[in-house]
């Protein structure tokens, strides 16, 4: 995937106002966490436009508004922020 398009990925993640779901993305590696384009994949939904990609991953990650637990329990949040903190506050100021 091109920066260009994680770059569109990210930014409408950023519409949410969740740091966590941008701290995942962020760190999505297709093993140890599955971001947006596994769900993409998973789902088929390669020719849908950018925002309905993220909502299906939203949708995915979320319960009543907060991560999933059994995602939760998964990630090291400090070490999350600690390496992608930077990032996340750039995408999140715009």
């Amino acid at each position: 995937m091109s920066n260009q398009a994680d770059d569109a990925l990210l930014t409408e993640l950023a519409t949410y106002q969740n740091r966590k779901l941008l701290l995942w993305q962020l760190a999505a590696d297709g093993r140890t966490f599955c971001g947006i384009q596994f769900i993409v994949q998973e789902r088929d939904l390669q020719a849908e436009p950018v925002d309905e990609q993220v909502q299906a991953f939203v949708e995915d990650m979320l319960s009543d508004g907060e991560i999933r637990p059994e995602y939760d329990s998964m990630a090291d949040w400090e070490a999350l922020e600690a390496n992608h903190g930077d990032t996340a506050d750039q995408y999140l100021s715009t």
